[in-house]
């Protein structure tokens, strides 16, 4: 992280692991959605709402009050949220002396005293109620540490220890809160709810529906498109001329040698139809935590996006997602190789901003940011 987005966090960061709220929501309205998740760089847990039940007050001021939850139906699912609750947001780092620099942390411990990280003045809260464990920066865990209060996943009693997901509810004792991303927290400081998944939108090869997301872009604002996007998309807009042949004697499910027709690599033949070729960049549902979060690109059906051309290779190349909302691009040792811009990737990773031109085998794709697609569909 540089430092500078550093100190700007550590600066947001106040008592009990909370972030200024004022501060995020201004931050939120004066940059765009990646400089918002640039600059935030972590995951949070933002408060959601009070749950309905019933609280016994416990006997002693050190003891936890007990909370008995009763079951969410329509008219308390359409509740207001609490105001105080709602401003509520926990950041997943700390401040490290007086200069405001955070580093990262892959231990939060969260609970009513204030020895934990995350501080939840709430009785009916254990004094130490639960710990979060952090992988790389995106994986998340949570290990109960008292059964005094009860904790739920997603309206389900968890175990000892579950792994959490973007966008799961963790309830400890009446308060409900939300593990979020930098961008959703975005979304959410400017109002937005979910209304669609973009998996909804996307076949098996990973492949978006043109006609379908064009539609949708169509009827709604910039905002609820770009909350169903989220990530990034490739979106096909050129072919380079030139041949592609097989080797004598090579396997017949072989790559193709491509040879360009120009010594320009950047020369590419724009075509309006490969336009309708959007791959959104949409993370992974695994849960190996050893492993980088990435999606596969190339010919072979066990890849994420699946380009059936004879050029591109089996594996081709991949995009790795950043703990910091960025994006790099690795060559896979392929056979025709990997440009962004006109200029080969090599052995190095390369990282991508909007609009970037990216060269797989003989076909060029543009990387589009939510809005940059939006606009791209709606003709703005």
């Amino acid at each position: 992280m540089p430092e500078s987005i550093k100190c700007r966090i550590g600066e947001l960061l106040g008592a009990g692991g909370r972030l200024e709220y004022r501060a995020l929501m201004q931050m939120a309205h004066e940059t765009s959605e990646q400089g918002f998740v640039r600059q935030l760089g972590h995951w949070v847990l933002a408060g959601d709402r009070v749950m309905p039940g019933r609280i016994t007050p416990a006997r002693e001021i050190s003891e936890t009050a007990r909370f008995d939850p009763v079951s969410l139906d329509a008219a308390s699912a359409s509740a207001v949220l609490p105001g105080n609750l709602a401003e509520v947001v926990y950041g997943f780092y700390r401040p490290v002396g007086a200069d405001g620099v955070v580093e990262e942390r892959q231990s939060f411990s969260v609970g009513r005293s204030g020895e934990n990280d995350f501080l939840v003045p709430d009785y009916s809260v254990s004094r130490q109620q639960a710990v979060f464990q952090v992988f790389r920066g995106k994986r998340f865990w949570i290990r109960k540490m008292s059964g005094a209060a009860p904790i739920q996943i997603n309206q389900r009693p968890m175990a000892k220890e579950q792994l959490l997901r973007e966008g799961d509810h963790i309830t400890l004792g009446r308060l409900r809160f939300q593990l979020l991303a930098p961008s959703s927290l975005f979304l959410r400081l400017h109002g937005i709810k979910p209304q669609a998944r973009i998996r909804q939108f996307v076949n098996a090869l990973g492949q978006a529906d043109y006609q379908a997301l064009k539609e949708y872009a169509v009827r709604h604002h910039v905002d609820l498109f770009s909350q169903l996007m989220r990530f990034p998309s490739l979106v096909g807009s050129g072919v380079v001329r030139g041949y592609a042949s097989r080797m004598v004697g090579g396997d017949v499910d072989a790559t193709y040698y491509f040879l360009p027709a120009s010594r320009d690599t950047r020369a590419a033949v724009r075509l309006k139809v490969l336009g309708r070729s959007i791959y959104p960049l949409i993370e992974s549902e695994g849960v190996d935590v050893d492993q980088e979060e990435s999606l596969l690109i190339g010919r072979a059906v066990e890849n994420d996006l699946v380009m059936g051309d004879d050029a591109i290779s089996n594996r081709h190349a991949r995009i790795v997602f950043g703990a910091s909302g960025q994006y790099f691009l690795e060559d896979l040792n392929s056979t025709n190789g990997v440009f962004v811009n006109g200029v080969p990737v090599g052995h190095d990773r390369q990282e991508l901003v909007d609009r970037d031109q990216i060269k797989f085998g003989r076909h060029e794709f543009t990387l589009m940011f939510p809005g940059t697609l939006y606009n791209f569909l709606t003709g703005n």
